[in-house]
């Protein structure tokens, strides 16, 4: 069976990626993230939801990279995976966001001007025009659609991201084009395009995966390469590795604190959060250097545990404080939004830190360290 031409492209680094290459698989996240936050989108009606979905994703994927067999099948799995996840999702929340009467109207308005768009419309206001735009479209359709406007309109891509025939996907466009206005659907089609994942999803999922287990393969050729090291390769390998990860981490808490940054309600709150910001980058990079240290020069499970621990309680830290900063504008939401918040924050955290400090446990027993 002949493969498309992404296809094509993403085999090297699909291949790469099973051997344990970090970078490659960064690139697959960064080839990749739009088309599998838009299928969670479609399924789950919710952006940030979408993304959350999107970073497991990924996650699930590097760990379990060596169980595909075939490269070039690693599209469709992706696909499958994400569908599975989002439905997962869907069933144990429940997400309602749509909207009444003539709201999508004189919210879609915003969109008129040409000014950022971002600027104009809360985040809260495009998650329930976006749930809203999504239930308007045809079951069948909605991937198509998220993915043509955030593919900025490229048919034949979002068909072989889809894995459907060009054909296919422009016949369920014009069928959406006969359903909604067209001028509605271009309003709509904006707004698709400024909630499409960039940097600042790659940087967190990259990050994320600094603390996720391994492929088998990954694990390996680290075991292999830690067994022939000198003195001179424990130097080389304290500027790579979890180095490598630290920096990773570096982005994300550079994408991640921008926005709360860029809605800060005054000069002094601005300012804390970016001393937040650098102090926290900071941390990162002194404990990517530490938890290095402690793999390479120390012995048993106590080094890297410590290290990761110490790394832990100084996110957890961040974390607090932050929500701490943010709370005025947390609280302007209602306290049922705010509450709500508040539990998904603690629920990710833990769940984060928890397969975190797993997968190290895990790590250190492949090893032989524990």
């Amino acid at each position: 069976m002949s493969i498309s031409v992404t296809e094509q492209l993403l085999l090297p680094d699909v291949s790469a990626a099973q051997s344990g290459d970090m970078r490659a698989f960064e690139r697959l996240v960064a080839r990749c993230q739009r088309s599998v936050s838009s299928i969670a989108l479609a399924i789950v009606k919710d952006l940030d939801a979408s993304e959350d979905i999107a970073q497991q994703v990924f996650i699930h994927i590097w760990q379990q990279l060596n169980t595909l067999q075939n490269p070039a099948s690693f599209l469709p799995w992706v696909r499958q995976i994400t569908r599975y996840l989002a439905f997962n999702y869907l069933r144990d929340n429940k997400l309602s966001s749509q909207l009444r009467g003539d709201e999508p109207d004189s919210i879609l308005a915003a969109f008129a001007s040409d000014t950022e768009l971002t600027d104009d419309l809360a985040k809260a206001q495009q998650n329930r025009i976006m749930a809203d735009f999504i239930s308007r479209l045809p079951e069948d359709s909605r991937e198509i659609v998220l993915l043509f406007y955030r593919e900025e309109q490229n048919s034949q891509q979002v068909a072989e991201l889809l894995g459907l025939s060009e054909s296919n996907v422009r016949k369920k466009l014009q069928r959406v084009r006969e359903l909604l206005k067209e001028q509605l659907l271009a309003k709509y089609g904006r707004l698709v395009l400024t909630t499409a994942p960039g940097l600042g999803l790659t940087s967190a999922i990259c990050s994320a995966l600094t603390l996720a287990s391994p492929p088998v393969a990954a694990a390996t050729a680290s075991a292999a390469a830690a067994s022939q090291s000198s003195w001179l390769g424990k130097i080389t390998l304290l500027l790579s590795g979890a180095m490598l990860g630290a920096l990773a981490g570096v982005v994300g808490v550079i994408a991640g604190m921008r926005q709360p940054i860029k809605r800060a309600a005054s000069i002094e709150q601005k300012q804390q959060l970016i001393t937040l910001r650098n102090r926290t980058i900071a941390w990162v990079i002194s404990c990517g250097v530490l938890l290095t240290v402690s793999y390479e020069f120390t012995a048993g499970a106590w080094g890297p545990i410590s290290a990761f621990t110490l790394f832990i309680s100084g996110l957890f830290w961040a974390n607090y404080r932050g929500w701490q900063l943010m709370l005025p504008q947390l609280k302007q939401q209602g306290t049922a939004a705010y509450r709500k918040k508040q539990l998904w924050c603690v629920f990710g955290l833990l769940l984060g830190y928890g397969a975190g400090f797993a997968g190290l446990i895990i790590g250190l027993s492949n090893s032989g360290r524990l």
